[in-house]
């Protein structure tokens, strides 16, 4: 157990509960689940007994855990206020994207951790798809030559639903750009390297 990171989640339903704690941590051989956080606490308390964690009742108690790291899945609104209490509780941060809902709110997290020594990430997994790896080595090792124009595109069927927070401005950011989209960006940006300038078209 002492070379396992110990983990903690917030926002145990959706993603985390599908596929992160499934797929990335249980499977993770330097990895521990210890506990859980969800506002809804049925649904909380049943993905910890699935996963044989512990299932929090708060954030704080989440921390207090005995946890090393936390993975933050709650809506984008609350991204923010989550990162500042991991960091103030010294827990290292893979948090969901987009990581903030806006530039100033993103850059004031980064601060924070820094200020505190807090490793935080952002949960651009797309970058570890077998596939765009494989891209990324032909591309480095020279095999197509010289990529001078890329064009990412992800399309998913996603209908009106009440109470989706996605689907809503307040809660989900920017809509589908900022919120599916981003993977597109940032696998542009691993094949090509950051972006220097940007021009509307």
């Amino acid at each position: 157990m002492e070379d396992k990171i110990k983990w903690g989640v917030i926002g145990s339903g959706g993603i985390a509960r599908r596929r992160t704690i499934p797929e990335g941590i249980i499977t993770a051989e330097h990895a521990s689940l210890i506990s859980v956080y969800d506002i809804n606490q049925p649904v909380n308390k049943e993905v910890a007994k699935i996963f044989n964690a512990k299932p929090a009742e708060s954030i704080k108690e989440l921390l207090e855990s005995g946890i090393d790291a936390v993975y933050i899945a709650s809506p984008v609104s609350l991204h923010f206020d989550h990162v500042i209490a991991c960091a103030a509780g010294i827990k290292h941060v893979l948090c969901e994207k987009p990581l903030g809902m806006t530039v100033t709110e993103t850059e004031k997290m980064i601060s924070v951790c820094k200020k505190r020594d807090v490793l935080l990430g952002t949960s651009f997994m797309m970058r570890f798809n077998t596939q765009h790896r494989a891209a990324l080595k032909m591309i480095k090792e020279g095999k197509i030559g010289k990529p001078v124009y890329g064009r990412a595109q992800l399309s998913c069927w996603y209908p009106p639903m009440a109470g989706a927070w996605r689907q809503d401005p307040a809660t989900g950011g920017g809509g589908s750009l900022m919120d599916m989209g981003s993977h597109c960006i940032d696998l542009l940006e691993m094949f090509f390297g950051n972006i220097k300038a940007s021009a509307v078209i």
